[in-house]
């Protein structure tokens, strides 16, 4: 992802633990730090068509974040599907789409904020909260 401008945290997944293929708004949290910040970001999971890999990925790209996630064990959290997975043409086609996925997380993400009924539930607020 940084290659073509989107740094992300690259999951390989394990079989069983598989969502739909495609982009999603997710939240994710440093799963060492007690009540820790959720970083907002958009998520990819699938097979990366584009470039015929023969591996599955859970790739995070997180907005306004710029700091070493390696080594750390993130619980991600799935938001919302913003779309299914699809073959792109080219790099600069597939670049121009992400930036379009980033637009719809945000304006999910401020939905949201404004909006969220799981946090009226035991577990949507300690979510909410950063508790787990």
């Amino acid at each position: 992802g940084r290659a073509i401008g989107f740094p992300t945290a690259n999951i390989i997944a394990e079989k069983g633990c598989e969502p739909f293929r495609g982009i999603y708004t997710v939240r994710v949290r440093d799963s060492a730090v007690s009540e820790a910040k959720a970083w907002a970001g958009a998520g990819y999971f699938g097979d990366r068509p584009t470039f015929e890999s023969p591996q599955t990925f859970l790739e995070v790209f997180l907005f306004d974040m710029n700091a070493d996630l390696y080594g750390r064990t993130l619980l991600v959290e799935f938001i919302d599907l913003i779309r299914p997975d699809r073959k792109f043409a080219s790099v600069a086609e597939l670049a121009s789409q992400m930036d379009r996925d980033c637009v719809q997380a945000k304006l999910r993400f401020a939905q949201l904020a404004k909006d969220n009924p799981c946090v009226a539930y035991p577990l949507g607020s300690a979510q909410e909260k950063g508790l787990i």
